[in-house]
């Protein structure tokens, strides 16, 4: 039995791609190197972690991955994933594509603003959108600043600063 705990989170389902059955997957791992000889993908289904096994994957752009897996054969079935997490075993865990726009490494780093100071930590990333956005944590509700505002990135330090726009606060 799959446990939530073992899995890791690689990207976000956006909406399927023609009417064949493709997704397309936000992610910046490198699933093509997978390590197991069938390779899937898990998807929180009504609260159950279910594997989805892939039959074809193929790069769309730097961040986006078309991928297909058995049994998801019309848009129509290709659309229950849209908005979902894409998870995968640990032990299965790609390499990261460091060049790829991806940012849920970021998840649990400080946020501060140049001006403004501490603004509060990383709870989770949206692809949602076309900006992603950072869900941060402030003042104990979640705010959304767009990853593009991030103008450092320090890893050793777990922090990201950002510029934000004038007026930001008054939203």
């Amino acid at each position: 039995m799959i446990k939530k705990e073992e899995l890791i989170k690689i990207g976000l389902f956006a909406k399927p791609h023609g009417i064949k059955g493709e997704l397309s997957l936000s992610t910046g791992y490198d699933l093509a190197a997978i390590s197991c000889d069938d390779p899937f993908i898990i998807c929180d289904m009504d609260g159950i972690p279910v594997p989805f096994f892939i039959d074809s994957l193929r790069q769309k752009s730097h961040s986006t991955i078309l991928v297909g897996f058995a049994g998801v054969d019309s848009g129509d079935k290709a659309k229950l994933f849209t908005g979902k997490q894409a998870y995968i075993p640990a032990d299965m865990l790609p390499p990261r594509d460091e060049d790829a726009p991806g940012w849920d490494f970021i998840t649990g780093y400080t946020v501060s603003d140049e001006k403004f100071g501490k603004i509060g930590q990383v709870t989770d990333v949206d692809y949602n959108t076309l900006n992603i956005l950072l869900k941060v944590n402030y003042n104990e509700k979640e705010i959304l600043i767009p990853a593009a505002l991030a103008t450092i990135v320090d890893r050793e330090r777990k922090m990201v600063e950002v510029s934000l726009p004038e007026g930001f606060w008054e939203l």
